[in-house]
């Protein structure tokens, strides 16, 4: 699929994605942004922030939809041809045509997943489980080098913060009572505030490389 926004006649943003099955009811996505601007912006922005930020979102908005999507059309094509699976009533719908036209010739309109021992009816049927569904983690975290690598520091920072809080507040309890509002109070501000940033990561950015539900009413 090749997508490609228009700014002004200088300024492009494309996207391109390939979706490869791996397994029935699952596809392996490479995805392309081609831009010539903001170049600098996206060469300092770290992917890992952009695939929690944008990416996952894109597929998480789909994910329930696409699941479903695919168990009716399979239920559909095993009753009839794909001509009547699908409505297709414009002119931008055939590139739709065209594939599965091609589909039929070359695959006889099937994956040959039973030449590699699958029952691909036997996997055909929705999940209602939306943490299965929607999980990041198995998904994308663990075979992404980006996202995992930064969930391991930011995982690290966080006991990092823990440590250093149980510190100050040992040191501030040992420290004389002269020298207490000195030197104590600014320990414990920053105990505090490492004790915050803790939080954070902890409550808001780590769950984002693991599940988050997609509401669409919220969106």
């Amino acid at each position: 699929m090749r997508l490609r926004k228009v700014f002004c006649t200088t300024k492009q943003l494309g996207l391109v994605t390939y979706c490869i099955p791996i397994s029935p009811g699952k596809s392996r996505i490479i995805a392309q942004f081609p831009r010539n601007l903001a170049k600098t912006l996206h060469r300092f922005t770290p992917r890992w922030w952009n695939h929690i930020t944008e990416r996952n979102l894109v597929l998480d908005g789909d994910m329930v939809l696409l699941q479903q999507q695919e168990y009716l059309l399979q239920q559909r094509q095993s009753l009839g041809s794909w001509k009547t699976a699908y409505k297709m009533p414009t002119s931008a719908d055939r590139l739709v045509i065209e594939f599965r036209q091609w589909f039929d010739k070359y695959a006889q309109g099937k994956l040959p997943w039973d030449k590699v021992g699958i029952n691909a009816l036997g996997y055909t049927k929705i999940n209602p489980n939306r943490e299965e569904v929607l999980n990041r983690y198995k998904q994308h975290t663990q075979h992404c080098s980006s996202c995992r690598g930064a969930l391991k520091n930011i995982q690290n920072l966080q006991l990092f913060l823990l440590a250093y809080f149980v510190v100050v507040v040992t040191i501030v309890a040992l420290i004389p009572d002269a020298s207490r509002v000195q030197i104590g109070i600014p320990l414990a501000i920053s105990a505090l505030l490492g004790l915050g940033i803790y939080a954070i990561l902890k409550l808001w950015l780590e769950p984002k490389f693991y599940f988050i539900d997609y509401i669409h009413a919220e969106k």
